[in-house]
């Protein structure tokens, strides 16, 4: 089961390699699909799943602190290596670069997929939009005047559907509000084939990938080791050792860790114009890797 499994992963993500490689789909096409998953059919499955699933089973406190905590290691070494050389904002936007993960297109169909339940994806999502993100997109704010309001832009975050659904199903839930079945049943509906559509768009990304020798550098290479071997293995060794996780919520972890950088960062590498071309190049090359990352995983999950 474990092998067939992989398979399907693999092989939805291979579809989306082939189509944009014979450019079956065009740059609005796609554009239009990134749409679709990231603002109605993430946060629907998203939203469908938290008002579905027991509250007390959802806030893994031992999982939140070891994926932060992972998170802080993670950044502490990286601020080692660059402090002496580099501006507060580039750390900061090296830090997001080496533990900010890839949650909605990666981690979460992948956990759904090798483990069959999404709520350690669901809560890495969260953690990091509500926590990592908003912390980051702040000090960055209050560094570069670049925003209007720091105000405006925390509000931003928060009203984007694939995290502001997710909260409103959370406040549903803990308040035992009944949604009516028209409302779940259309939410549902539309968050169907979200965890596939992710792995599509995820193949879309890698096919998209040219590696030129102009994006290699020092930088570039020593974020992504720690990104795609560094992470990994700490997420692990803290989450066995320190918190002692449960074998779902250990494996989801490790999953988490190695995921690729998160096309966010860029997004906010360029909206501050703060090392944007290294953070893409980052992207790239740890998006090739998280493959190789998922076989190694997946058979340590299935004993291969």
């Amino acid at each position: 089961m474990g092998v067939l499994q992989l398979l399907v992963i693999f092989a939805i993500i291979a579809v989306g390699i082939i189509s944009e490689k014979r450019k079956i789909l065009n740059a609005v096409q796609i554009e239009g699909l990134e749409i679709f998953l990231f603002k109605i059919s993430m946060p629907c499955y998203l939203f469908s799943s938290i008002l579905g699933h027991d509250l007390s089973l959802l806030i893994n406190t031992k999982y939140i602190f070891g994926y932060l905590l992972s998170f802080a290691v993670v950044a502490s070494l990286v601020v080692l290596f660059f402090y002496k050389k580099d501006s507060t904002s580039a750390i900061c936007v090296k830090l997001l670069a080496s533990g900010y993960v890839n949650a909605a297109i990666y981690t979460l169909p992948v956990i759904t997929f090798l483990l069959g339940d999404p709520i350690a994806g669901i809560l890495g999502n969260l953690i990091q939009v509500i926590v990592i993100q908003t912390i980051f997109v702040t000090i960055l704010s209050f560094i570069n005047h670049k925003e209007k309001s720091i105000v405006s832009k925390l509000m931003s975050v928060f009203t984007t559907p694939l995290v502001s659904l997710p909260i409103i199903a959370l406040v549903c839930n803990f308040l035992q509000i009944n949604l009516h079945q028209i409302i779940t049943s259309i939410i549902t509906t539309l968050g169907m084939g979200a965890s596939g559509i992710a792995l599509f768009t995820f193949g879309l990304t890698l096919g998209g990938i040219k590696l030129r020798k102009d994006i290699f550098s020092k930088d570039l290479l020593l974020l992504v080791g720690v990104k795609n071997i560094l992470h990994p293995l700490l997420a692990f060794s803290i989450g066995k050792y320190v918190f002692n996780l449960e074998t779902y919520w250990l494996y989801s972890l490790l999953i988490a860790a190695s995921a690729p950088t998160a096309f966010m960062v860029y997004v906010i590498a360029k909206q501050f114009a703060i090392e944007a071309h290294l953070v893409k190049g980052v992207i790239a090359i740890s998006s090739i890797l998280s493959l190789f990352s998922l076989v190694i995983i997946a058979s340590i999950i299935f004993n291969f």
